[in-house]
């Protein structure tokens, strides 16, 4: 009986001692770590383990899948899944526009016309990222990597909290629930302000990537077909530019004006394209959204070119028309003019450039 109590005594200060020196806590805390870090949800897995495979997903964002995805980290995934889909790495010009971060891919995603920022250069790197906000990235991402799809969306999708969606993020939300890239979180709501886990983001994506190759497969056959008339449709548009352009030289500078007789600067460019029967925004800021992003070094005749004399803020636009020229409407007192972009103002200014004519 005595050894038995001894036993029994001896097992308590056993247990007392390893309960002080790993406390309870820690087998909680390695549970946690083993379930959330190293493995996705059930629902996510078989499509996580695809993009792995596809290689579009950054490194930093494998693991912690339930953990929020951040602006940063999901302007980094945009930026893969854009260069997965259009078969290449881009590279871009110029300074970061936000004063909070330096990530080359945050830049793309700017001058790609992928991503905004808040306002005032900040662009909060490390800010969750919303629902709506995912969508428009997404749906922008897959704009410029596939300008020719048709993007219109008759059926309108109506969720319990619509009312609760951003305006600017309606028409995102719609095509990508419509073309089934994304669903809601139940009970017929979306959600838009929620925030999305690595997980989710990464599932939308690689579903938007599978969108785009059975759609290029099912469509490969009658784009070969069309090639020669596309072909003639850009040197009809890019002729007609010429003619166009011809016509404006000379007319003078006034602020606010669209033409025919006067033009600003964007005012010219949104003139010009209009006639094309092609439809950009109104001013230069917002005019860097228009079309897909192009490297100074592959500039066509017909891209827009665009200027930033501080290396953040677009403040001037133009059409490029080769040879290193560009045709603007550059300031009051001035005139419609060709002007080369070699100059040393517009060589210091430059921004970016985007294509907006077709390929």
């Amino acid at each position: 009986m005595i050894n038995k109590l001894k036993k029994i005594k001896l097992a308590l200060i056993i247990t007392i001692i390893a309960s002080t020196i790993i406390p309870p806590s820690t087998y909680t805390y390695m549970a946690i770590a083993e379930n959330v870090v190293d493995t996705p949800s059930s629902w996510a897995k078989t499509e996580i383990e695809a993009a792995k495979e596809i290689a579009f997903v950054p490194e930093n964002i494998l693991g912690s899948y339930g953990s929020n995805i951040t602006r940063e980290e999901f302007s980094e995934l945009a930026v893969q899944l854009f260069e997965t889909i259009v078969g290449r790495e881009i590279s871009v010009e110029g300074e970061s526009p936000f004063i909070d971060t330096q990530n080359p891919n945050i830049i793309k995603a700017n001058k790609l016309g992928i991503v905004e920022g808040k306002g005032s250069g900040i662009f909060a790197p490390y800010e969750n990222i919303t629902r709506e906000e995912v969508s428009l990235i997404l749906y922008r991402t897959l704009q410029v990597a596939k300008p020719r799809y048709d993007y219109t969306n008759p059926n309108e999708y109506i969720f319990k909290d619509y009312d609760e969606i951003s305006t600017w993020a309606i028409e995102a939300v719609s095509y990508l629930y419509g073309i089934e890239a994304l669903s809601g979180v139940g009970d017929n709501r979306f959600d838009p302000k929620g925030h999305t886990s690595r997980e989710e983001a990464i599932v939308i994506s690689k579903r938007i990537y599978d969108k785009v190759k059975a759609t290029d497969r099912a469509s490969r056959s009658s784009l070969a077909v069309s090639r020669s008339s596309i072909r003639r449709l850009e040197n009809g548009s890019i002729s007609k530019l010429k003619n166009l352009i011809s016509q404006e030289l000379g007319k003078p500078y006034k602020y606010g004006a669209a033409g025919p007789n006067s033009y600003d600067c964007s005012g010219l460019t949104f003139y010009l394209f209009g006639k094309l029967g092609i439809s950009i925004p109104r001013t230069s800021k917002t005019q860097i959204n228009a079309g897909t992003y192009v490297a100074k070094k592959d500039l066509q005749y017909g891209d827009l070119v665009l200027f930033a004399r501080n290396g953040k803020t677009i403040n001037h636009v133009g059409i490029y028309v080769g040879d290193g020229k560009f045709v603007h409407s550059p300031q009051t007192g001035d005139v419609v003019k060709i002007t080369t972009l070699a100059s040393g103002y517009y060589a210091n200014s430059y921004y970016t450039a985007r294509r907006v004519i077709p390929q």
